[in-house]
C-alpha cells in the first residue's frame, strides 16, 4: 500500500509539473509548517504535567492556536502565485473550462 501510494503521489507531482502548477519550494513549506502545527499541539502533552489544573488550559490554547494559524494558511496558500503568475485559483478556474 505504501508503494501504491507512492506511486499516485509521484504520479500527480510529475502531471502538476506538466501543467506548470508545482512548486517544490511550496510544497516543503508546507511540510514544515504541518510539522510545527504537530509540535505546537504535542508539546504540551510532553512537557506538562497532566494532573496540573493548567493543562487543559494550556492544551485548549496550544489547539486554538494551531487553529487560527491553519486558517492563516489557509488564506496564505490561496494567494501564491505559480511561475506564470496567475493564483492557483485562477489556474483551476482555467483548467476547468
Amino acid at each position: 500500500m505504501i508503494a501504491l501510494q507512492a506511486g499516485f503521489m509521484i504520479a500527480g507531482i510529475r502531471r502538476e509539473e506538466k501543467a506548470g502548477l508545482w512548486s517544490w519550494p511550496k510544497f516543503f513549506f508546507a511540510l514544515g509548517f504541518a510539522a510545527v502545527e504537530v509540535a505546537l499541539v504535542t508539546a504540551p502533552v510532553l512537557a506538562l504535567d497532566r494532573d496540573s489544573r493548567w493543562f487543559w488550559w494550556i492544551y485548549g490554547a496550544a489547539w486554538l492556536i494551531a487553529a487560527l494559524n491553519f486558517i492563516w494558511f489557509i488564506f496564505a496558500c490561496r494567494r501564491w502565485k505559480l511561475p506564470d503568475g496567475r493564483t492557483s485559483l485562477q489556474a483551476e478556474r482555467d483548467g476547468q473550462s
